[in-house]
């Protein structure tokens, strides 16, 4: 495997998960992302890198190309990026799980999302967070790409929410010591989601509805990037184990890989890169009761 750039790192972490047909905001901000990251990988690579005039000009470069991004021009990236990642056999489409869910399990309508390499995937993710977390200098390169993921939502996909509070602190210290620092953790584009959410929830009101924020103060931008599934099951008189593993059954006649994952006192499933807890519910439909569980995304812990 050749060498991956800062954008075509940053694009294995954030496109993992995403649904690759259609549209939606988590996956525009990734590609405004990407687009930011392009411009910045260009300023990091030149010999003249140390000037702060230089890299500053190049920031404020890539905060406005990321907040002025077309819809083609969103495309397009998505295109040229996951061409580049699934030549090197890093990314992949695969079905949707959002398909396996009771609203699009008959629908007919076809679901698929992005998969990275999961060697890859853990070996980008772990090394950025031990760069982040643990005590020493942290490379101009690795705080980009921290930026990039904390401005298209993505870093609660990575730290938990007490470890957030270490990498504002760590971030914070960086940017005492080092102007460019300080200049890239206040640049902004997130913002330009603002708009659109605030007006899209007033219709969707469960849009932000995720376990990971009840009473939580959260540091960082959070954008929900992770689908919960409602799978339709009988639940009554079952236990725990019972219901995991009729999901497992029903998850596996899908097409899907299944892994149980014991972590502390309960057991997790992971389908492709990302860990699910299930849960016991009850849906109304035509004033019908429909017994089935729901799959959570689990944020990092």
């Amino acid at each position: 495997m050749k060498d991956l750039t800062l954008s075509q790192q940053y694009a294995l972490l954030a496109l993992d998960g995403q649904e690759s047909i259609h549209p939606s905001v988590a996956k525009s901000a990734v590609l405004r992302a990407v687009s930011a990251a392009r411009v910045l990988e260009t300023e990091l690579g030149k010999a003249d890198a140390d000037s702060f005039s230089e890299f500053s000009a190049e920031l404020q470069k890539a905060v406005q190309t990321a907040k002025t991004l077309k819809k083609k021009e969103e495309t397009q990236i998505e295109k040229e990026v996951a061409a580049v990642l699934e030549a090197e056999e890093l990314l992949k489409e695969v079905p949707d799980i959002l398909g396996c869910d009771m609203n699009y399990d008959t629908s007919g309508v076809e679901l698929k999302a992005y998969l990275s390499d999961e060697t890859s995937y853990i070996r980008i993710k772990e090394g950025l967070r031990a760069e982040i977390l643990e005590d020493g200098p942290i490379s101009l390169e690795d705080a980009v790409l921290l930026w990039l993921l904390r401005e298209s939502g993505c870093i609660h996909d990575l730290f938990s929410v007490s470890e957030q509070n270490r990498v504002e602190e760590r971030m914070t210290e960086a940017a005492v010591q080092d102007e460019k620092y300080r200049a890239l953790w206040e640049a902004e584009f997130h913002n330009v989601f603002e708009g659109f959410m605030n007006r899209f929830v007033k219709t969707k009101s469960k849009l932000l509805k995720n376990p990971y924020l009840e009473g939580v103060n959260l540091v960082f931008p959070y954008l929900d990037r992770r689908k919960s599934v409602f799978i339709d099951t009988v639940i009554f008189g079952t236990n725990v184990a019972d219901r995991r593993a009729a999901a497992v059954e029903y998850l596996k006649k899908k097409g899907f890989a299944v892994e149980e994952i014991r972590v502390g006192s309960e057991t997790l499933l992971k389908i492709g890169n990302i860990y699910y807890r299930i849960f016991p519910m009850t849906k109304t439909a035509y004033k019908v009761p429909i017994q089935g569980v729901n799959l959570v995304p689990v944020y990092w812990q």
